[in-house]
């Protein structure tokens, strides 16, 4: 009995994962986003966010490219790397890529199909969520609005 109860704990660890919180910043622009990133333990996930204070919405998904060994010997999730890609409903594109520092703190850059660059940051920590959310901001308010600038965009209201 205790063998299927340790099969049924290994499937389910296996067929589902966790959310973490995704912050991300326009580098050139007043513009920030916030969301979530579904993750599951085979390398995948599922992200959802918005802008501030433009209120775009942008989903699409995220997976690994690459493990390190010492993610296999040792558990540690340093030094894997990935992709994402989202679209957004102003129709821009954003494409992504990120490296984990550690378990808790994966960076990125991106950048959109109107040639925008983009950091990114992901945690499973609210609170770490919130500190970059305010370097962030800190960090962009002096910039222009996105939508105020002379680049070409769709409405915010077209659906990708």
């Amino acid at each position: 009995m205790k063998k299927i109860f340790i099969l049924i704990l290994f499937f389910v660890l296996i067929t589902t994962g966790c959310t973490a919180n995704v912050v991300g910043k326009f580098d050139d622009y007043n513009e920030i986003f916030q969301g979530t990133i579904d993750l599951d333990l085979q390398g995948h996930g599922i992200i959802k966010v918005q802008t501030t204070p433009g209120g775009i919405t942008c989903s699409g998904t995220g997976w690994v490219t690459f493990i390190p060994i010492s993610s296999y010997l040792i558990g540690t999730c340093k030094g894997q790397k990935g992709l994402a890609e989202i679209k957004c409903t102003d129709g821009r594109v954003i494409n992504g890529e990120w490296t984990c520092e550690a378990c808790t703190r994966i960076n990125g850059t991106a950048i959109t199909n109107h040639n925008e660059n983009i950091t990114f940051f992901i945690t499973p920590k609210k609170s770490s969520a919130n500190k970059i959310t305010q370097k962030y901001l800190s960090e962009i308010k002096e910039k222009p609005s996105l939508y105020n600038s002379n680049k070409p965009s769709s409405s915010k209201n077209d659906l990708f």
